[in-house]
């Protein structure tokens, strides 16, 4: 029975081909073998003077010649039972005999060889791997992938968009899978070959791996005085609170960064930042934003306190000081605008959106630079007309609207891209926005103001809420003294407004000049806008009409000049 799993391709897989090439050879050549029966082997006396011994696996064998590896020797002994033995034993069992009853002994013995792939408790198959590795290999589950499986002496899963082969034996265990790429690549690819499989089979492995892999340990007692205090400031009000409170933020933002909570630590500065907007009277200062902001680091902190979740939930609200980025296979991009912004921390940078038609995403580049040293700048022009680190005659400003393909390119949980080496970068024709299906992020104007701005998940990456809205044509704008807001109401096809939000500040004073000039609104219509929601306002990052996009402050802020009016 072992014998007639030795297929050419097991024997190749187990040995290569040119050794398997060379048994052939030598049995053309008159080689011959004698057997003898064991009780549990057999030995094979070969007739150029080698003895080899043999079980019903490929994992055990012996040898007389030197060789560390399966040599040609184990090769020659099953290939010529096979012709010589196989054809005796089907004329003495006869034909009927052999489809009746061999048939579906085979059948059975194939089902049971491969059950484990679905049936084995994970955790020993993984022990070996290391965390990072099982990471890596749970991030890429993220992304579709094609798989094929073959089914013969062994089980193939084949992933089709990365071209890899991963062959399982019937032995339960990732270190007896046969895998061309070598290393630690190749042991990505068996664990990912297999819990796709088992995705295939209707298994979902994600959370009972997920232990092995985040990193939980964290300063209790940090996480008790970080609630103690906001709950004091629930208590006390923000009329009564007084200036000292700020460095009593300041004081925990340190001990939550000491005390490994990344995202505590970012929280009390979100707080730490509007509340210096509310002393300091400023118009943008945002009770509900407090509120939210409060409330959301509160409940963390109270879970991470009672120490009940999972794991991977409690991984979910400590955070991670760096973003790890994960290399993709590849990604098929189209490009949505690009979005300036500066801090209110000292960093200043550019955002460039992609609408990835791979797993129906909104994927971010961003070139960021701290600027709160005296001698750091940061010109949003330098760095728009620069060159991208993927082709070295494309500028970034050509980048945000184009349509591209990525290949090898890493990407981080929050679906940013990263600028290492190693990705490619393949220019395609750009479609026309109009022809472009962008999923859960059309919207239009009613479900943008019905939906709720201030809900959020605890156990999950905070993310920009994003959307694009056709729209018919710009009817009003005007410029609000109080609230040092730029407004640009937009029309929907069915009459429906909707109010665009632009900050007034120095840096975009040209443009909101512009835009209150007409310069091209007037007669814009037809057209779609990508914009971010924040608060119950909307704030508009670029315009798209066919194969071209507008980004607003970029593109109407430094002398671009008629390019809304082209749309």
């Amino acid at each position: 029975m072992f014998s007639k799993l030795c297929t050419e391709d097991y024997l190749i897989r187990n040995a290569n081909k040119g050794l398997y090439k060379r048994s052939l050879k030598e049995l053309d050549n008159g080689l011959t073998v004698q057997y003898t029966w064991n009780e549990a082997s057999v030995s094979c006396q070969l007739s150029d003077g080698t003895h080899c011994s043999l079980e019903n696996t490929l994992d055990h064998w012996e040898c007389s010649c030197p060789a560390d590896n399966i040599c040609k020797h184990i090769l020659i002994s099953i290939l010529y039972y096979q012709r010589e033995h196989h054809t005796e034993d089907t004329l003495n069992q006869g034909e009927a005999a052999s489809s009746a009853q061999l048939e579906p002994e085979s059948g059975l013995l194939t089902e049971s060889r491969f059950r484990w792939m679905v049936e084995s408790d994970l955790a020993p198959l993984i022990k070996s791997y290391s965390s990072s590795l099982i990471e890596e290999v749970l991030f890429r589950l993220r992304y579709p992938e094609q798989i094929e499986v073959l089914e013969d002496s062994l089980l193939t899963v084949r992933l089709m968009k990365q071209e890899i082969e991963v062959s399982f034996t019937e032995e339960a265990s990732l270190a007896k899978a046969l895998c061309k790429v070598k290393q630690t690549a190749g042991n990505m690819s068996k664990l990912e070959a297999l819990l796709r499989y088992r995705m295939q089979q209707g298994l979902d492995d994600m959370e009972a791996i997920s232990g092995r892999v985040h990193d939980t340990k964290f300063s209790l007692q940090t996480v008790r005085e970080c609630r103690s205090m906001l709950a004091g400031l629930l208590k006390t009000g923000l009329a009564r609170l007084p200036q000292s409170y700020m460095a009593q933020l300041e004081t925990l933002a340190i001990a939550a960064h000491s005390g490994h909570l990344p995202d505590v630590e970012r929280s009390l500065r979100g707080i730490q930042g509007e509340l210096q907007l509310f002393f300091n009277r400023h118009v943008r200062f945002s009770m509900q934003s407090m509120l939210d902001r409060v409330s959301k680091l509160y409940l963390a902190l109270q879970v991470l306190e009672q120490e009940k979740v999972s794991a991977f939930k409690q991984s979910q609200l400590i955070g991670s000081f760096r973003s790890k980025y994960y290399t993709v296979p590849e990604l098929h991009l189209y490009g949505l605008g690009a979005d300036a912004w500066e801090t209110r921390s000292g960093y200043r940078g550019i955002t460039y959106y992609f609408y990835c038609f791979d797993d129906a995403e909104i994927y971010t580049y961003s070139d960021v630079r701290a600027v709160y040293y005296e001698d750091n700048q940061f010109s949003y022009t330098e760095h728009y007309g620069s060159f991208t680190p993927w082709l070295p005659n494309l500028t970034f400003r050509q980048f945000s609207g184009e349509e591209v393909q990525f290949r090898s390119v890493k990407v981080n949980e929050e679906y940013r891209l990263s600028s290492g080496e190693g990705a490619k970068l393949t220019l395609l024709p750009r479609t026309s926005v109009e022809e472009v299906n962008l999923g859960k992020y059309m919207q239009d104007i009613p479900s943008v103001l019905a939906g709720d701005a201030r809900s959020f998940e605890l156990f999950s990456v905070p993310k920009e809420r994003l959307a694009m809205i056709k729209v018919a044509r710009v009817v009003e704008h005007r410029f609000d003294k109080q609230s040092q807001d730029f407004i640009l109401t937009m029309e929907s096809d069915h009459g429906e407004t909707l109010d665009l939000t632009l900050p007034y500040s120095t840096e975009w004073e040209t443009m909101i000049k512009r835009l209150e000039s007409g310069y091209g609104t007037g007669t814009l219509e037809n057209f779609y806008a990508f914009v971010r929601i924040e608060q119950q306002r909307i704030y508009p990052i670029s315009f798209l009409k066919g194969p071209t996009v507008i980004s607003l402050k970029l593109d109407t802020g430094y002398g671009r000049t008629g390019r809304i009016g082209r749309l």
